[in-house]
C-alpha cells in the first residue's frame, strides 16, 4: 500500500469510529458515575457554579476526586448546546485528538501500515471505543497520551513549552482518577534513565499552573473535609496490599495483557443483550452464535498477546537497566517507554491498596498495544506476508465494528432503547438527582 492509499483508509477508519461514537452517544444509560458528572455539568450550566472537585470515589470513603477539570470537560459543551451529547463530542474530540498525537509519535518507529494497524486498534477497538462514556475514565485515554507526547518530544530536545506541559499532563491526570501515579512513575523512571531532557524553568511554571488549577479545590476542601482523601476511613486494604497478597500483582499482569488482546471490559464483553432483535427465536439464535464467536476471537487474542508479550520483552531485555542510568544512543525510544509504563503498572498495583480494576489500569492501555503494533510492522517488512498482515487488520477492523455496534445496541451501559438527552433532562430538572424518575428509563 502506497502512504497516499494508507492515509485514506486511515481516514475512513477514523470516520467508522466516528459512527460508532454516535451510536453509543445515542444510547448512553444514566447510572450514579454518569449523574455525578450530570449534576456538575448542570449546576455550572444552569447557576454559574464551578464545582471545583470530580467525582466521588466508588468505595465513597477516599473523597473526590480533586480539581474543576471534569466539571469543565462537562459543563463548557453543555454551555454551548444544553445536551449532554455536547459534552460526549467534546469527549470524542479529546479521544480523536489523542489517536492524533499517538501517530505523530509512532510514525518516527513504524511503517505506514503499522500505522494503519494501529489506528484501528487504537481507534476502533472497543477498549476505548465504548468508553465514550461520561465518567472519570473515559477522560483518561487523552491525558494519557498527552503524558507520551509530550515525554517523546522531550526526549529528543529541551523545551521549556513541552516541559510545561508535561507537567501539567501529570495534573490532568490527577483530576481525572488517582490512578495517575502511574504516569507519576513513568516520569520518575524516565528522568532516572535520562529519557527526558527537561527544562526545568518550564517544568517548575508547568507545576505552578498545576497547583494554582487546584486552589480551587483546597479552599473548598477547608469548608468540606469530606471532599479530600481519607485514607483508611473504608476499613479495608493498606498500602502495599499488591505485593503482600501478590494476587493483585497477577491480575495487574492480566491486564495488561488483556489490553493487548480481544477481550474487553466486562459489561461491554460480557454483559451483551441482544433485545433489540426480534423474533426472540432470533434473539437467541444470534447470542449463542455470537457468544461462541467473541470466546473463540478472544482466546485466540489472549493467546497472541502473551506471544507477543513474551517475544517484546525478551527481545528488549537489555534495554531496561536501572543501573545504567541512561539510554545508549540507538536505543528506540518509544520501546524503553513501554516497558518503563509496564514497571509503572506493576509498581502502582504493588502499592495500591484495593485490588486493580480495569479502570485503575487504562493509563497504560494504549501503551500495552505498542509490543503488538511492533509485531505487526515487523512481520510486514520482514516474512514477506504483506497481503495477509493487511487482511488481518481489516478483519480485525470488521470484528470491532460488529462488536461495537452490538455493545452499543445492548449492553450494561448502552442501549437503543435509550435516549441519553431526554434522560438527563428528566433526571435533571430536579437538579440531577438519584435515582432518575420513572419516565427517565423509559
Amino acid at each position: 500500500m502506497s502512504g497516499l492509499n494508507t492515509r485514506h483508509l486511515q481516514y475512513i477508519v477514523i470516520f467508522s469510529g466516528l459512527v460508532v461514537s454516535v451510536l453509543y452517544a445515542y444510547g448512553h444509560k444514566v447510572d450514579g458515575d454518569v449523574v455525578q458528572l450530570l449534576r456538575n455539568g448542570h449546576n455550572f450550566v444552569v447557576k454559574g457554579i464551578l464545582t471545583p472537585f470530580g467525582s466521588q470515589s466508588s468505595s465513597g470513603s477516599s473523597g473526590n476526586v480533586p480539581g474543576a477539570f471534569l466539571t469543565l470537560a462537562v459543563g463548557v459543551p453543555m454551555k454551548i448546546w444544553h445536551s449532554p451529547w455536547s459534552s460526549l463530542v467534546f469527549l470524542t474530540g479529546l479521544h480523536l485528538t489523542a489517536l492524533f498525537m499517538y501517530l505523530n509519535v509512532m510514525k518516527n518507529v513504524v511503517s505506514s501500515v503499522a500505522l494503519l494497524a494501529l489506528s484501528v486498534l487504537f481507534w476502533l477497538n472497543p477498549w476505548r471505543a465504548s468508553e465514550v462514556f461520561l465518567w472519570n475514565p473515559g477522560y483518561i485515554f487523552f491525558a494519557s497520551i498527552f503524558h507520551f507526547w509530550t515525554a517523546y518530544h522531550l526526549s529528543e530536545k529541551r523545551s521549556f513549552v513541552f516541559s510545561m506541559l508535561h507537567a501539567l499532563s501529570l495534573f490532568l491526570a490527577l483530576q481525572i482518577h488517582a490512578s495517575f501515579v502511574i504516569l507519576v512513575f513513568i516520569t520518575l523512571i524516565l528522568l532516572w534513565m535520562r529519557a527526558l531532557q527537561p527544562d526545568w524553568l518550564g517544568a517548575g511554571a508547568g507545576i505552578l499552573l498545576g497547583l494554582a488549577s487546584l486552589l480551587p479545590y483546597f479552599l473548598a476542601g477547608l469548608k468540606d473535609p469530606s471532599i479530600f482523601p481519607q485514607p483508611g476511613s473504608g476499613g479495608k486494604g493498606f498500602l502495599f496490599f499488591g505485593l503482600v497478597y501478590v494476587y493483585p500483582l497477577l491480575k495487574g499482569f492480566w491486564y495488561w495483557i488483556l489490553f493487548g488482546s480481544s477481550i474487553f471490559q466486562k459489561h461491554i464483553f460480557h454483559q451483551l443483550e441482544f433485545s433489540w432483535i426480534q423474533p426472540a427465536g432470533l434473539q437467541l439464535t444470534v447470542g449463542y452464535l455470537w457468544t461462541g464467536v467473541k470466546y473463540a476471537i478472544g482466546l485466540a487474542g489472549v493467546l497472541l498477546s502473551f506471544y507477543v508479550n513474551y517475544a517484546f520483552f525478551k527481545g528488549n531485555k537489555t534495554v531496561f537497566r536501572f543501573w545504567r542510568v541512561r539510554l545508549e544512543p540507538g536505543d528506540n525510544w518509544v520501546v524503553f517507554y513501554t516497558v518503563a509504563a509496564f514497571f509503572a503498572t506493576m509498581t502502582a498495583t504493588a502499592i495500591s491498596p484495593t485490588l486493580p480494576i480495569f479502570w485503575h489500569l487504562l493509563f497504560v492501555w494504549p501503551f500495552a498495544l505498542i509490543p503488538l503494533i511492533l509485531f505487526i510492522d515487523h512481520r510486514f517488512h520482514v516474512s514477506g506476508e504483506a497481503k495477509k498482515i493487511t487482511a488481518l487488520i481489516w478483519i480485525c477492523a470488521v470484528y470491532f465494528l460488529i462488536f461495537n455496534i452490538f455493545g452499543a445496541l445492548g449492553s450494561t451501559k448502552h442501549s437503543i432503547h435509550s435516549n441519553f438527552n431526554q434522560a438527563y433532562h428528566s433526571v435533571c430538572q430536579d437538579e440531577c438527582h438519584w435515582p432518575p424518575k420513572e419516565s427517565a428509563a423509559k
